[in-house]
C-alpha cells in the first residue's frame, strides 16, 4: 500500500476513536453540564451577530454547493476529471454521514434562544463537519495545483481560520454546544483523511499498472 495512504488511514482511525470517546463522555452528566456551561459563556460573547451569521452561512450547503459547482467547472476545464468525482463524493458523503450520526446520538439543541433557524439534532455539528471536509478538500486541491510556497501556506492558514470561525459561529448563535463543534471537526477530519487516503491509494495503483 502507498505509504501516504497508510498514514492517512491511520489518522482517520485515530480521529474516529477520539470522536467515539467524546460521544462516550457525553453520557456523563458532569461532562454535559460542563459543555452547557461553556456554551453559555461563548453565546453572544461579542456584539457581532451579523459577522457570525455570515460565517455560519459560508459553512452551509446554500453557500458550499454553489462553490463546489464553480470548483467543478474549473476542474473540468483543467481536465482533472477524477478530482471532480472526489470533490462531490466528499461533500455529499460528509452530509449523509452527519445525518446518520445525528440520528444515532439524538442530542437535543441548546435551550438558548437560537439566532438562526435550525433543524434536526445537535451532535455533531453539521457546519463544523461539513466545513472541515469541504474547505479541507479545497485547500488540498489548491496545494496540488499551485506551486508558489507562500500561497500554499496562506491557503492552509485561510482554510484553518474559516473552519475555526464557522464552528465558533454555531456556538455564538446558540445552536450548538462546544463539544458538538469539536466532534464535528473530528468526524469531518476522519472522513476527509479517509477519502484522501483512498484517492492516494487509487492513484498509486493506477501508476503501477502503467509500468506493468
Amino acid at each position: 500500500m502507498n505509504i501516504q495512504a497508510k498514514y492517512l488511514f491511520l489518522c482517520s482511525f485515530l480521529f474516529i476513536l477520539l470522536f467515539l470517546l467524546l460521544g462516550f463522555l457525553l453520557e456523563f452528566q458532569t461532562v454535559e453540564n460542563l459543555d452547557e456551561r461553556w456554551g453559555r459563556m461563548w453565546y453572544q460573547f461579542l456584539k457581532a451577530d451579523s459577522f457570525f451569521i455570515f460565517m455560519s452561512f459560508i459553512g452551509s450547503r446554500n453557500f458550499l454547493y454553489p462553490v463546489m459547482i464553480l470548483v467543478t467547472i474549473f476542474l473540468l476545464v483543467k481536465r482533472y476529471y477524477f478530482a471532480v468525482m472526489v470533490v462531490w463524493v466528499n461533500i455529499l458523503g460528509v452530509r449523509l454521514l452527519n445525518t446518520l450520526i445525528k440520528g444515532i446520538f439524538q442530542r437535543e439543541r441548546p435551550s438558548l434562544d437560537h439566532i438562526v433557524d435550525v433543524h434536526f439534532y445537535s451532535f455533531p455539528s453539521g457546519h463544523a463537519m461539513n466545513s472541515m471536509a469541504a474547505y479541507g478538500m479545497l485547500a488540498l486541491l489548491f496545494l496540488l495545483i499551485v506551486r508558489n510556497r507562500v500561497i500554499k501556506i496562506l491557503t492552509v492558514v485561510i482554510a484553518s481560520i474559516l473552519i475555526l470561525l464557522i464552528g465558533t459561529s454555531r456556538i455564538y448563535l446558540g445552536v450548538h454546544f462546544p463539544l458538538d463543534v469539536f466532534a464535528g471537526y473530528l468526524a469531518g477530519a476522519a472522513w476527509l483523511t479517509f477519502l484522501i487516503g483512498i484517492w492516494k491509494k487509487l492513484r498509486s495503483e493506477s501508476k503501477e499498472r502503467k509500468y506493468m
